[in-house]
């Protein structure tokens, strides 16, 4: 993970996506009629609002401590969700192919060579005026 050092501007934007977020966490919770979650809600959210707006330097230890848990959380979900694509999809495709004897690199003849020969087009003006 390359050193974290954001500017200005970035711990600006930093803290308005927390306070909108903790604004709407906090929404949820008084949606649901939990006042006293959604008072430190709106009290979290208000503190990142004033503090990305007029002193953004504060959020930065807030920031890199947030970027660093979201690393770790990429690098976990990537290889979830490849375990769950090659488990649920190539593994039971490759399964169905053996089973129904597909072959579709045509690898089981005895053959010099599995060049396949391509078939022979005759090329006019036509076919390179509208190629694709």
């Amino acid at each position: 993970m390359e050193r974290l050092d954001p500017g200005k501007k970035t711990l600006k934007k930093f803290g308005v996506t927390m306070g909108i977020a903790f604004l709407v966490i906090s929404g949820l919770f008084l949606f649901r009629q939990k006042h006293t979650v959604a008072v430190y809600g709106l009290a979290v959210s208000c503190a990142f609002f004033i503090t990305g707006s007029l002193l953004p330097a504060l959020l930065k230890p807030v920031y890199i401590i947030w970027m660093r848990f979201a690393f770790i959380l990429g690098w976990i979900n990537t290889r979830i969700i490849l375990i769950v694509i090659f488990y649920l999809v190539f593994t039971p495709v490759g399964l169905l192919m053996r089973l129904l004897r597909i072959d579709p690199l045509k690898r089981r003849g005895k053959c010099a060579t599995y060049w396949e020969e391509k078939e022979k087009i005759d090329f006019n003006i036509s076919n390179y005026e509208r190629r694709f």
